[in-house]
């Protein structure tokens, strides 16, 4: 009996041991993963943020005016939208890590090459290549989160996700403000000319393109296409890396009570609240990027006349707001329901974007404010809307798709269309902003509708 109870002590501890050491291998296996992540969606932020600054320069390489280059939007668009719908099946068949790893390879090399295109074709080819990569980035990456922390524990997760994206299209503009400067007076002379409420910046353009002076034998943007893609070059490797750890597999084997084990409906019984889904992140996307796309220029451009300085300092305060609401919101879905979240954010956009479509243009303090104040709005309604979303059905393995369809065509449509309208007014692009607020709000009105019947239905079923 007493060499059975020193026996027992010692069994205890070693259980005890086993315990701590499993649930520490958990632990560094999984912020191993989140880091990687982390740092992909801050280099896929990089991407999407750097063509919104950069964006005069751009067409002045190509030989085009806004509205002609904004097409690179459209090809990025539909690239997001082919990549996503690829998600489900690269996932089924290879190692994530590694197709996470050979993706961002892919990506830096868009990024570096991006400044050197003289030919808008190439342009738009080369980011639509660019767009299919960062699509599968941002649809895998989210759905392998909710894969292995299930619905629940993935709310804060999913917000947070979605806030080093805004972190790393807040460095855009930052790492590209030197290069900018030193292109100041080959950009955009908007800030010299008269005030006009019939401005042209398609003869802008053309002209500027014959009258400016020769370019240095390096593009100075060149540079900040190259830091970007530098780190994303070092984010690949890393992903690599892990894939060859076997990090996916450690984590899922000691995670398996909490991966996301609901059967996914029939297309028949999701299709009508899928369709809403697709129109809601149509707009949502959509509005916010184009504001972030086209602030720089409309603030040069317009009646505004603000200097490279301040037009880059404005779309970093955009991302400064946008981030700040992602970070908010790790907190706020974990204790909010994501539609009461939801609601509230519709409401500050719609009236914020009212008021600065009232005073904006003619009152520079109002630009940046609502700048800060809108983004900071809107930056929650991305993943609120996913969290929404999963409430209902599971979104985590070959639905994943369903968002990207919804952002890739507001992207693909309505930029372009941004393109046009600040060829012939500018300022106009805020008003198109305006009305995917109100449009996107009422499109989660619909599907808020939609949710309760499809629950309603899957009880009866039930029963």
């Amino acid at each position: 009996m007493q060499n059975g109870d020193r026996l027992l002590p010692g069994v205890s501890v070693q259980t005890k041991a086993e315990f701590r050491n499993k649930e520490r291998n958990r632990g560094i296996w999984s912020y191993a993963l989140l880091t990687a992540i982390s740092l992909a969606r801050i280099g896929g932020g990089l991407f999407l943020s750097i063509h919104g600054p950069t964006l005069l320069t751009l067409a002045n390489n190509v030989n085009a005016s806004v509205g002609s280059v904004s097409y690179l939007f459209s090809g990025r668009s539909f690239g997001v939208l082919a990549g996503g719908i690829a998600t489900g099946f690269l996932m089924r068949k290879f190692n994530n890590m590694y197709t996470f790893g050979v993706s961002t390879l892919i990506l830096a090399g868009v990024l570096f090459i991006t400044p050197w295109v003289s030919q808008l074709w190439l342009l738009v080819t080369v980011v639509l290549l660019g767009g299919t990569v960062f699509g599968y980035l941002d649809a895998g990456m989210q759905a392998l989160i909710l894969q292995i922390w299930g619905e629940k524990e993935s709310r804060g997760l999913i917000s947070g996700y979605h806030f080093m994206l805004a972190v790393g299209a807040f460095l855009a503009p930052i790492i590209a403000q030197p290069f900018l400067q030193q292109e100041d007076e080959s950009v955009c002379p908007a800030v010299d000319l008269p005030k006009s409420e019939t401005f042209n910046s398609t003869e802008l353009f053309s002209k500027e393109v014959t009258l400016a002076k020769p370019l240095a034998p390096i593009n100075p943007v060149v540079f900040a296409y190259l830091i970007c893609a530098i780190f994303l070059v070092v984010v690949g490797f890393y992903f690599i890396l892990l894939g060859y750890q076997g990090t996916e597999k450690r984590i899922r084997s000691v995670r398996k009570e909490l991966v996301e084990v609901r059967r996914e409906d029939p297309v028949k019984m999701v299709a009508p609240l899928f369709a809403l889904v697709c129109v809601y992140y149509f707009f949502c996307v959509a509005g916010e990027m184009a504001y972030n796309s086209y602030i720089f220029s409309v603030s040069i451009c317009s009646e505004l006349h603000f200097n490279v300085n301040d037009g880059t300092l404005v779309n970093a305060v955009f991302w400064i707001g946008f981030g700040s609401g992602r970070l908010a919101g790790v907190l706020i879905l974990k204790y909010l329901k994501p539609g009461l979240v939801i609601t509230i954010n519709f409401v500050a956009t719609i009236i914020l974007m009212i008021i600065v479509c009232i005073f904006g243009q003619s009152h520079a303090p109002v630009i940046w404010t609502v700048t800060f104040l809108y983004s900071f709005f809107q930056s929650t309604i991305y993943p609120a809307g996913v969290s929404w979303v999963s409430q209902y059905t599971n979104m985590s393995r070959n639905y994943t798709f369903v968002f990207s369809i919804g952002q890739a065509l507001g992207s693909m449509i309505l930029l372009t269309t941004g393109g046009l309208i600040f060829d012939t007014y500018p300022f106009g692009v805020m008003y198109m902003v305006l009305g995917c607020s109100v449009v996107n709000a009422g499109a989660f009105a619909c599907m808020t509708v939609e949710g309760r019947r499809l629950a309603k239905k899957r009880t009866l079923f039930a029963n």
